[in-house]
């Protein structure tokens, strides 16, 4: 018998997420390759030969084009979540100011009231 861990819960979503993204990345080289096809179905001067040397160039084309914008929205969504998590961060931070103050107030009224 072997002693095999269990993995952590964070390993295991990073593995379903690395499938999720592989199955997404088939999913987008199916369809470039879907639409390349379709482009040069219209064609009539290729031969067979040219034809799927069009085909891939056309979804190699589309599949450049969709993992700039898969880059792009990546990077925009990181930045967003910082700029989000300073503004959480220095909310979380007046909020607690506020609670000190008013606390402070409160102990100080108190002991106003309780020194007459």
């Amino acid at each position: 018998m072997t002693d095999r861990q269990a993995p952590d819960s964070r390993t295991v979503q990073a593995g379903i997420a690395s499938l999720e993204g592989y199955l997404l990345w088939q999913g987008e080289s199916d369809r470039a390759r879907a639409e390349a096809e379709a482009c040069v179905e219209v064609l009539d001067w290729p031969t067979t030969a040219q034809r799927e040397e069009l085909v891939d160039l056309l979804a190699r084309r589309q599949l450049d084009l969709s993992r700039m914008v898969i880059t792009r929205v990546a990077e925009r969504s990181l930045q967003l979540r910082r700029d989000y998590q300073q503004r959480y961060d220095c909310l979380k931070r007046r909020v607690v100011a506020c609670a000190l103050a008013l606390v402070a107030v409160l102990v100080l009224v108190n002991c106003l009231l309780l020194a007459r």
